[in-house]
C-alpha cells in the first residue's frame, strides 16, 4: 500500500471510529485534545500526523495506537 492510500485508509478509520463515538467533530476534537482543523485534515489524508497525535486519537477513542493503525 502507497503512503498516500496508507493516509488515506487511515483518516477514513479515524473518522468512522470517531463517529461511532462522538456526536460532533468538535466533541472529537475537544477529547483528543487535538484541533478541528487538524482532525478534518487527518480524515482527508492531507495531513500526516505525528505519533503524539496518533496517541491522543487513540486515547480519546479508547483503543491501543497498534490497533489505531493498523489497517487490515
Amino acid at each position: 500500500m502507497s503512503d498516500e492510500k496508507y493516509l488515506l485508509e487511515l483518516g477514513k478509520k479515524i473518522e468512522r471510529l470517531a463517529s461511532s463515538k462522538y456526536p460532533t467533530q468538535a466533541d472529537f476534537s475537544i477529547a483528543a485534545e487535538v484541533g478541528t482543523r487538524t482532525i478534518r485534515r487527518i480524515y482527508r489524508a492531507e495531513q500526516n500526523p505525528t505519533i503524539i497525535v496518533l496517541r491522543k486519537i487513540a486515547r480519546a477513542l479508547e483503543v491501543d495506537l497498534d490497533q489505531l493503525i493498523k489497517l487490515e
